[in-house]
């Protein structure tokens, strides 16, 4: 009779353990064991055994809250042989997940006996540990015949060679014949088949997709750098070309594509991107390749059709999708085309989750910026194409963060080198530098903006305000509901303040800013001494409405783009303004910052500063791209001694993480406190936007409700303790919100 499988006593998990500071003298992956034995305590999961007879220690997992299901092999703790479905087991390399130790607490508490004899029967299966290797474990049957078999393909430490990949199926032809009982598990035979899908798109491009062969695929001649990324995603299958913006991205997706449907490799190509592109991309599927394409929009049963349409292209917003997959489940495609991919960075929006949802067969994302904030963004956009790559995510962190050993927050990065190293088969990133462009000279100001009295009366009790409680916290540690709720609406309202106090209060009669008169003038000059075409961004839609006021009392033409803008009438905008001399000035708030052509214009104009350098350099590159001719003229309109002025320094560190991750910049830096002086330094930008000021993109949530940034009226404040209610009422959104403003007044 079998024994029992052994209480523990899970020391390391009586206490509350946390997730993001390690314990003094524990092991990394002792600590991240004890992590998931802590959630196996807190999920209520349901468990049940699939039967002895066909499957002895294979158990169901089912988590009511997810209504996810994964199947587990248990026998018994720290067994080599354990195994769990689930993405965690896959690419932690730890052996274990909450789900494995959830079926030891089940069989512990239900007084079952744990499975621990190996079948008889022989298994091929993947070792998860360290990476993933391909492993036979040869049972008793027939053990002395299958053993001489699997020298043949399998090394001296049961690993499948790497020549043997090829004629893997002759040996699962020849075992079965030995031991018809031979198991071979999907997991494995997907990855036999990766690595030889992988070696024949290898060879494909080498032998068939030369220049010429390129060249002639598309209306237009790609650039060396182009084809290079084209053969690149291609022989990836999964990849992400993360070219710098302005480098025609969308172009070798398009030739991807164009590859896989003429070598009836795909049938199926769905393009997910931001509203304000869809019709850009249809028009230049249109114009480079050819093809017909669909834009999958209208009412929900509309969609459901569209998505079964007879059109290899076709092409849905990332917000529909979201809201489509709520119904459809899952979606399927042959190759799936994803631009603007940094919008899912954070992978716990609802957005995130539903593109994780899409089964495709191959991929192609798309992002100049797939670094904007934080390392762990990185690792969010890239699991997109490769889990394995940069995974375990704890690894990862520990390899590339350095943290305070207290708090657990990150005060510089390390090893950013060695991050481009383990990239190099998944994204490929060319700069405007790197493939040496005859792009014309760029330049770049900061014009500091005296702020009026009034507004910097208002700015100046803010900035009081809010010294007052970051001092409260820095004593205390702790703030109260109402007195977070105060933080975030003045640290909004401070940077909005530095552009006028119109963002705000809307008050037209008692309006204080210096920035649109300093914007007129700039005008004049330009318009009155040239031709030159200039573009206008801000962050705020009241900011941009206040300009539009003022160049309609003027007489001066000009489209505007805001994120209320039907997006089929956005190809209008463009149009207009790159075809018609007598429009030279484009009006645009952050909903046209991604994604457009502009390149007719030769200045570019910033009213405020985004939190993001990405943001700003999206901006840019809508002028700053294949196609420009004229010398750029960029100019950063800054309120002088305000919270705008205090970014400057933020925007310059957060740039060079991301050339030392992947631009091959410095490959430590350090988030010294001569940075980071002060709070606004550490200020979150979707913490500042006002209800209503953003564009209508799909925006990512940070926070579990949108405070109201714009007044401090009755109806604002209801809507506000509404919102706080609904929150407080959930122990989950709470958290969010106490652990988001925690994070916040950690870096001050």
């Amino acid at each position: 009779m079998q024994k029992k499988e052994p209480m523990e006593s899970n020391q390391s998990t009586e206490r509350r353990l946390s997730n993001t500071v390690k314990p003094d003298g524990m092991g990394l992956e002792e600590w991240q064991v004890a992590l998931r034995q802590q959630q196996a305590q807190r999920e209520h999961f349901a468990i049940s055994e699939v039967g002895e007879q066909f499957s002895p220690g294979e158990y169901t997992v089912r988590n009511p809250r997810s209504r996810s299901q994964y199947k587990v092999i248990y026998r018994g703790a720290y067994s080599p042989w354990n195994y769990c479905s689930c993405p965690d087991f896959r690419t932690s390399g730890l052996g274990t997940c909450k789900h494995v130790e959830g079926v030891k607490l089940w069989l512990q508490a239900e007084g079952k006996e744990v499975y621990r004899r190996e079948p008889d029967y022989t298994s091929v299966y993947i070792d998860y540990h360290g990476g993933r290797s391909i492993r036979i474990r040869i049972g008793e049957a027939h053990r002395r015949e299958l053993t001489a078999l699997a020298q043949e393909y399998f090394d001296h430490a049961s690993v499948l060679r790497p020549e043997a990949y090829a004629s893997f199926d002759t040996f699962i032809e020849k075992a079965r014949g030995i031991d018809p009982s031979l198991r071979c598990y999907p997991d494995a035979l997907e990855l036999v088949i990766s690595e030889r899908e992988r070696l024949q798109r290898a060879a494909l491009v080498e032998n068939v997709y030369m220049d010429e062969t390129l060249d002639a695929l598309l209306t237009t001649k790609l650039y060396p750098y182009q084809k290079e990324g084209v053969r690149f995603a291609v022989k990836a299958g999964k990849a992400i070309i993360a070219d710098e913006m302005g480098l025609g991205k969308t172009v070798q997706a398009i030739c991807c594509a164009e590859i896989y449907l003429r070598q009836k490799m795909a049938e199926s190509v769905l393009i997910v991107c931001p509203t304000s592109l869809k019709y850009q991309w249809k028009r230049e599927i249109e114009r480079f390749a050819g093809a017909k394409s669909l834009i999958i929009e209208g009412y929900a049963s509309k969609r459901m059709e569209l998505y079964n349409a007879a059109v290899p292209y076709k092409i849905v917003s990332y917000q529909s999708l979201a809201n489509d997959i709520k119904s459809l489940n899952r979606l399927s495609t042959d190759l799936l085309i994803m631009d603007e991919v940094q919008r899912l960075k954070n992978w716990n929006t609802q957005l995130a989750q539903a593109v994780r949802r899409i089964d495709s067969h191959y991929s192609v994302l798309l992002s100049g910026t797939p670094l904007e904030n934080k390392l762990d963004e990185l690792v969010s956009i890239v699991q997109l194409a490769d889990p394995y790559c940069l995974s375990p995510l704890y690894r990862f962190r520990y390899d590339h963060i350095i943290t305070d050993p207290s708090s657990g927050k990150a005060i510089g990065y390390k090893n950013l080198n060695d991050i481009r190293e383990r990239l190099k088969d998944t994204l490929i990133r060319r700069t405007k530098q790197s493939v040496r462009l005859q792009l014309p000279k760029r330049t770049d100001q900061f014009l500091l903006i005296p702020m009026t009295p009034g507004q910097s009366s208002r700015h100046e009790e803010l900035r009081t305000a809010v010294a007052r409680l970051v001092s409260k916290w820095q004593r205390t540690h702790s703030l109260s509901e109402e007195e977070r709720r105060r933080l975030l609406l003045m640290l909004g309202q401070m940077r909005m303040l530095a552009d006028s106090t119109f963002v705000i209060d809307q008050n037209l009669e008692n309006r204080h800013d210096t920035k649109v008169a300093e914007l007129m003038n700039i005008l004049d000059d330009a318009l009155n001494g040239g031709t030159a075409k200039i573009v206008i961004f801000s962050e705020w839609e009241r900011m941009a409405r206040l300009v539009a006021m003022e160049l309609d009392a003027r007489g001066i033409r000009y489209e505007y783009l805001h994120g209320s803008v039907p997006a089929q009438k956005r190809s209008e905008l463009i149009d207009r303004f790159t075809n018609e001399s007598d429009c030279r000035i484009f009006l645009s708030t952050d909903a046209g910052s991604t994604g457009l052509n502009l390149q007719s214009a030769s200045i570019l104009i910033n009213l405020d500063l985004p939190w993001n350098p990405a943001i700003l350099e999206q901006r840019i590159g809508r002028i700053y791209r294949i196609g420009q001719e004229m010398p750029i003229q960029v100019m950063n309109l800054v309120s002088k001694d305000s919270i705008e002025e205090s970014m400057i320094d933020r925007l310059r560190f957060k740039r060079s993480m991301f050339e030392g991750a992947l631009d091959g910049g410095d490959d430590t830096i350090f988030l010294s406190d001569d940075r980071f002086r002060g709070f606004m330094e550490s200020l979150s930008p979707a913490l500042c936007k006002g209800e209503g000021e953003s564009p209508k993109e799909e925006e990512e949530e940070v926070l579990p409700f949108t405070p109201p940034l714009e007044g401090t009226g009755e109806a604002a404040i209801g809507a506000f303790l509404t919102s706080l209610r609904d929150i407080l009422q959930s122990p989950e959104k709470t958290k969010q919100l106490a652990d988001a403003i925690t994070q916040i007044l950690n870096k001050l």
